[in-house]
């Protein structure tokens, strides 16, 4: 038979429950052991029944605490409105800044730092770009060319010359040698309130640790140009990731433009600063506005 005042405790446990993390088959457990089975002596039911819920309401409780707890400390406060890049070579508060114009033709990127980062004009930072340990995020607009001798790059011009999709650009820097190349992968940038709105690919690339930049021509290793676009590395060991936009689509037609984002680090830049890299990295927002 049924017993109405089991069913009203039933139905007000599973409502106080919904309210914490607890999974709904964990729910349903915890309800089903408190008002379930009749015991012979039922003036000892009801402390152990309040005993179960007070018990089952305290982890519930805690657990919101904690993952709350948690959600804050994780949480990167920025201002409402992004902050105006200042001067090259001024250290950056934490907070979502706009690059406008990164190709000349009226694209912009969002992106949000913690403390630390150094604006260099064109690029981030932090602890410097160099060896041992310096972290860069640097960005290019533009079309370049990808040479085919990174060290002796000044008669190393493709021919023909380096498309202009994303595929061209990824096909011709995991080609290049020298470089331990991993495969080209699919990876989205993001549109403003869209996420993953711009097709995008990346690779992983490596300086030879063995390198000697003095041999090379001009002292420079050089992943692609012109001069004025040249993607010159800072040091035997440097490690790059190069991520590739495409920036058609959404609407707009950019006669195959493309944004190179490419992070530099070494093997000496501290686990917390690689970190960071890839929080501004997923925090990259591309697109025309303003």
């Amino acid at each position: 038979m049924k017993d109405p005042q089991r069913d009203r405790i039933a139905a007000a446990f599973d409502r106080e429950l919904a309210r914490s993390p607890l999974p709904p088959e964990l729910r349903a457990q915890a309800v089903r052991a408190a008002v379930g089975g009749r015991n012979s002596d039922e003036r000892q039911r009801p402390p152990r029944m309040l005993a179960l819920v007070a018990a089952l309401l305290a982890v519930a409780i805690v657990a919101t605490l904690f993952l709350t707890a948690r959600s804050l400390h994780s949480r990167q406060v920025v201002p409402a409105n992004p902050l105006p890049l200042p001067k090259a070579g001024a250290l950056l508060d934490p907070g979502t800044y706009d690059y406008l114009d990164v190709d000349g033709v009226g694209f912009n990127v969002r992106f949000t730092v913690p403390a630390g980062w150094t604006w260099n004009g064109r690029y981030l930072s932090k602890g410097g770009v160099g060896l041992p340990d310096g972290a860069a995020i640097f960005f290019d607009g533009h079309l370049v060319q990808v040479y085919t001798d990174p060290c002796q790059w000044a008669r190393a011009e493709p021919f023909p010359p380096t498309g202009s999709s994303v595929h061209d650009l990824m096909a011709a820097i995991a080609a290049q040698p020298m470089r331990n190349a991993t495969t080209p992968t699919d990876r989205n940038a993001n549109a403003l309130g869209l996420a993953g709105g711009w097709a995008g690919m990346a690779v992983e690339l490596t300086v030879p640790d063995g390198i000697v930049f003095a041999d090379c021509y001009r002292g420079q290793f050089r992943s692609w140009g012109p001069d004025e676009d040249a993607r010159s590395h800072q040091g035997p060991g440097q490690r790059d990731l190069v991520w590739a936009v495409d920036l058609t689509g959404n609407g707009v037609e950019a006669g195959g433009q493309r944004l190179i984002i490419d992070d530099a680090s070494f093997p000496g830049t501290p686990a917390h600063v690689m970190s960071e890299i890839e929080a501004i990295l997923g925090s990259i927002a591309v697109g025309h506005w303003g």
